[in-house]
């Protein structure tokens, strides 16, 4: 095994033994790290055998390989080993020199005695294990002070990273979301200036006493709807059945002709004892006619038939996509602000870890717009969210704008939330025509309000669903069909 294997081993245990909660609670974020870990031992080989520093010095000790004993070549490899010896600053034995100033001697000859050559195989094995032994000391110590600082550059990255997820972690006990949704290693970071929004937003919800209270209206946005119908399946029957066996003999099921005289009956066998009748009972016995009884036995076989049943199911319709307008007007800032967008990044997760398309709209006199439909990095949300326009209120425009992604196809069947205090005018009547249209076609939309005045400042309900939360007492107030039960009451005054 290699010496970035090992290490690559070594890393991977000590995250392991360091971080085990975290991986065992997300193997997305655990096959990631095994991921970056194969990447780091990848990147680091390459880079010590392209960087090597005597690579070049390398390659002329394999491009001088040479059985011949040549002297030429002999000579060359010592002004090379000496050459490698100076850039490494490493003592050079000086009996090269001797050796290289004998040879030349020597090639000033015309001819090489047979002693002259012994010697001259002998110096050629020697500097050539010399040379290779002092590459591959250059090479070892360079390559294990590469690898420790390739290391810790890649452990401080990576550790960094999985401090801010446990962190994290320590924020989403019960609400519901996955480890993993908040950090995706192969989709981008979340960096350390981001990570003091994400926890502030989450333990806000977490230490707020209203939090099991918004966890409940997640569920209530996000429930499943659930139908009847009446489907043919099939069913496999199995049955035990008894079948004659003709060769067991258990038990007489009868008579029949032959001449077993084991099993011929008594009468036939009478014939036999006087000499009149015996004649005929040779007859029969040769003619196969005599009365026996007739034995079988019962063998048990399962059988299995397909049979087909009509039984009513109850089949779930998948989640559908959700738009959220987030209010970040001059009336939300502090508190209700920090709220909207603690509750509307919980939102966006929970449709993540649902594979849930999501339509993010953050709103004032003006909107922006994220398109949440496919995969997306943490650093893009978070990016989004920490923007505010403190500006006036204006909801029109965001309702327009989550209007025209529900008339696609991609946001059909959509539901709609905003969170906002709504301090605000009331809507364009072509806004609520079209918001009466697509309620017709079974769309949804919802409200949570931040703030306690919203019943004197409220919109002419057009939710199905509404939720007041007061950040002031952390109290949560449902308003199912607030609209109607309002009509109800004036029709009954």
């Amino acid at each position: 095994m290699s010496s970035f294997q090992l290490e690559a081993n070594k890393i991977s245990n000590d995250i392991e033994n360091k971080y085990q909660t975290v991986l065992v609670a997300s193997s997305s974020i655990a096959d990631s790290v095994k991921d970056k870990v194969d990447c780091w031992r990848r990147d680091t080989e390459r880079h010590c055998e392209i960087e090597f520093p005597y690579y070049e010095e390398e390659k002329i000790y394999k491009s001088s390989v040479d059985d011949s004993y040549e002297l030429n070549r002999f000579l060359d490899n010592i002004s090379a080993y000496k050459s490698l010896c100076g850039k490494a600053n490493v003592s050079y034995n000086k009996f090269w020199d001797k050796e290289l100033e004998k040879f030349n001697s020597v090639k000033k000859t015309s001819t090489v005695s047979h002693e002259e050559f012994r010697d001259l195989q002998s110096s050629y094995r020697l500097i050539r294990k010399e040379w290779r032994k002092l590459l591959d000391t250059l090479r070892a110590n360079w390559e294990l002070e590469q690898i420790q600082k390739l290391r810790e550059k890649f452990l401080k990255k990576l550790l960094r990273e999985l401090d801010l997820i446990s962190e994290l972690m320590s924020c989403v006990d019960n609400l519901g979301l996955e480890p993993g949704v908040f950090f995706d290693l192969s989709s981008g970071s979340i960096n350390l200036r981001n990570i003091a929004s994400i926890k502030r937003w989450l333990e806000y919800l977490r230490n707020d006493r209203g939090v099991l209270a918004i966890i409940d209206l997640m569920g209530k946005i996000n429930r499943i709807k659930h139908s009847e119908k009446i489907e043919t399946v099939s069913h496999t029957v199995t049955q035990i059945m008894q079948v004659p066996n003709i060769n067991s003999k258990e038990e007489i099921v009868g008579v029949r002709l032959g001449n077993d005289l084991e099993h011929a009956l008594p009468s036939e066998l009478a014939l036999m004892r006087d000499p009149e009748t015996s004649v005929l009972f040779d007859l029969k016995y040769i003619e196969s006619g005599l009365m026996c009884f007739d034995l079988q036995g019962m063998d048990k076989v399962t059988e299995s038939y397909e049979t087909e049943i009509e039984q009513t199911v109850s089949e779930e319709d998948s989640k559908g996509p959700m738009v959220i307008c987030v209010d970040t007007s001059g009336s939300m800032q502090g508190a209700p602000e920090t709220i909207a967008k603690a509750v509307t990044m919980l939102m966006v997760l929970k449709a993540k870890q649902d594979n849930r398309a999501c339509y993010l709209i953050n709103f004032s006199t003006g909107v922006e717009i994220l398109n949440l439909s496919g995969g997306f990095a943490m650093e893009s949300l978070i990016s989004f969210l920490q923007k505010s326009f403190h500006g006036g209120t204006d909801v029109a425009p965001a309702i327009s704008a989550g209007l025209t992604a529900m008339a696609t196809d991609e946001y059909k069947n959509a539901d709609m939330l905003i969170i906002s205090d709504f301090i605000m005018n009331g809507l364009p009547q072509d806004l609520l025509e079209k918001i009466a249209s697509l309620r017709e076609e079974g769309n949804k939309f919802n409200s949570l309000v931040i703030d306690s005045c919203f019943m004197e400042h409220r919109l002419k309900s057009i939710f199905d669903n509404e939720w007041v939360y007061d950040p002031r007492t952390s109290n949560i107030v449902e308003l199912i069909n607030f609209q109607t039960k309002c009509e109800n009451t004036e029709l009954i005054n």
